[in-house]
Formats: C-alpha cells, structure tokens, sequence
C-alpha cells in the first residue's frame, strides 16, 4: 500500500469542509465585523454617511491610525512594546505649534526639524532599552509620563 493510500484511510487524519478552512482563518474575523459595522451604520446613519465625502471624513482619521498601527506591529512583531506613542504623538505636535509659532519657522523646516525630535527621541528610547537591558515596556511608560505636559488637559 502506497503512502498516499495510508494517509487516505487513516481514522486520524479528519477533513475540514471549506467554511471550517475559512472560519479558521484570522482575516475573516476583521472582515466579517467590518461587514457588520457598515451594515448597522447603512440602516442607522445618516445616508451621507456613505457618499465620497462622508467616506473621506471617517478614512482620514483611519489611515493615520493605521500608519501608526504599522509601526506599533512591527515592534511587537520584534517582541518589544511602546507605550509612549500616544504621548509622542501629542509632544511632537506640541513641538511642531511651537516651531511654527513660537520660533517663527516655515513649514518645510518645521516638519523637518520635528521629524528629526521624534526620531532623537525613538533613539533615546531605544538606546535605553539597548544599553540596561531593560524591558521596552518599562523604558517607554517612563517615556510616557516625561513627555505629558504637565498641567494638561485643564482641570477647570
């Protein structure tokens, strides 16, 4: 009897219908619950929810979320983990206003000049964690509460 015959009649070896293959694939989870948000937001929303411009208000948002997501998954992909992003993200742009306002600097040079803080910044981050051998989880919740502007948001 030839292997392929064997693995034919052996009781162990079960088959899986087509829906058991799909269902075990994890991609089909977020596409099934984006099918079920945009039925539910097709019967309770507003119908300019789904013309080009009501597409582009809620996408814009996304794809900046989804910039950083890449970033953030390529670090745990890596088995490391940054809880500083939030607080990054709120800093550079607090450094980026005082660029423009403050110090009276074009936008080209502003970007530019923020772009090189957040990247000093990631290196810092990143050199700690290198040299202590500490966790990044640690290293980046310190990052997290050093770069909060103290006082904010407004408690009044």
């Amino acid at each position: 009897m030839t292997d392929a015959a064997a693995a034919v009649q052996d009781e162990r070896i079960k088959e899986a219908t087509l829906v058991q293959k799909l269902m075990r694939r994890p991609e089909l989870g977020a596409l099934a619950g984006l099918v079920i948000v945009t039925v539910f937001f097709l019967f309770t929303a507003d119908s300019s929810m789904f013309t080009l411009a009501g597409i582009m208000n809620f996408m814009s948002p996304a794809a900046q979320l989804g910039i950083l997501a890449v970033g953030a998954a390529l670090l745990m992909i890596g088995g490391e983990f940054d809880l500083s992003l939030g607080s990054m993200i709120a800093f550079t742009g607090l450094f980026f206003g005082a660029a423009v306002v403050t110090w009276g600097l074009p936008l080209p040079v502003a970007i530019i000049i923020t772009l090189i803080f957040a990247a000093a910044a990631g290196a810092v981050n990143g050199q700690i964690v290198i040299r202590t051998g500490l966790p990044s989880f640690i290293v980046t919740l310190a990052f997290l509460f050093i770069l909060r502007v103290p006082g904010w948001p407004p408690t009044t």
